[in-house]
């Protein structure tokens, strides 16, 4: 999870020593067909390309808006490489390319703003932690059934077992602006189609509070502390169908994504992000583009 000045609580026993066989059963068999359908959306998305526009909202303590905010658009791919076996040889990456900055051209000093999606043009995908050669860095249990857009879901609790480290750094040519690296720390909860066992929404949150390290030069001469504390960090993703035709063809894909940080220190406390997936387009044979 890298963040810049980010990006993406319950405790519970261990599933595998406490939960009763027909539950690890069935637990492992929606794990094992959600990781089949998520591989498929990786292996298709691949040659898809959409319009990632996020809005950057900083709040004060009373959780109002604070100053001006940020509007920032992208071109988003997929990029994940399967081994000989067709299994991933490693998470599926998002790659991002910046086209516009509060609905301009990118313009040098654009790129140096402390704001995530100027800082990153690659990211983790969220949806790797179901593959099967990452499920083992996670604790999953089951959490009952719900509906979300009319659809009955299977909720499954997850939490990445993974310590916790921190990497941080100052973003070249810049003396105030703070990128950091969270590994660890991480929970959520999963919505799956009942049917299909496609990821219809995903919950993440910080297990605990994250103390983050600043690096030495940002802290010489006494003007910033020694480090930050990143108290929260929510994150919400929803997934919808989208039609394609020409050959006609659906997926499940990425919509909308919403998260709330507060970073305890930092020259922003308190940030609310707000993001929509849309104008999918699909490459197929011969370079042609079908829109949605």
């Amino acid at each position: 999870m890298r963040l810049a000045a980010l990006w993406l609580s319950l405790a519970w026993s261990v599933t595998t020593t406490v939960a009763a066989e027909p539950e690890r059963g069935r637990l492992e068999e929606i794990l094992a067909r959600a990781g089949e359908r998520v591989e498929r959306y990786f292996a298709r998305a691949q040659n898809l390309v959409c319009l990632e526009l996020v809005r950057l909202l900083p709040l004060n303590s009373s959780w109002g808006s604070d100053g001006v905010g940020r509007t920032i658009e992208s071109e988003l791919r997929l990029s994940w490489k399967p081994d000989e076996d067709g299994a991933p040889t490693t998470e599926a990456q998002t790659l991002r390319q910046l086209l516009r900055v509060n609905g301009h051209q990118p313009r040098a000093k654009d790129s140096k703003n402390c704001t995530e999606p100027e800082q990153q043009t690659v990211e983790p995908q969220p949806l790797s932690l179901l593959l099967d050669k990452q499920r083992a860095d996670y604790q999953f249990r089951l959490a009952g059934q719900g509906r979300i857009d009319g659809r009955q879901s299977l909720l499954v609790d997850y939490k990445l077992i993974t310590p916790v480290s921190v990497e941080s750094h100052l973003i070249e040519g810049r003396d105030d602006c703070v990128s950091f690296d969270v590994q660890g720390g991480r929970e959520g909860r999963l919505w799956i189609d009942a049917d299909s066992f496609d990821v219809l929404r995903l919950d993440e949150r910080l297990s605990g509070m994250v103390e983050i390290p600043l690096p030495k030069p940002a802290t010489r001469g006494g003007h910033l502390p020694r480090s930050w504390t990143l108290e929260r960090m929510d994150t919400s993703i929803r997934f919808k169908p989208v039609a394609f035709s020409n050959p006609d063809e659906t997926l499940v894909l990425p919509v909308s994504l919403s998260s709330m940080r507060v970073t305890r220190g930092s020259g922003t406390p308190r940030l609310r992000t707000m993001t929509e997936y849309k104008k999918y387009q699909r490459f197929i044979t011969g370079g042609r583009i079908v829109g949605q």
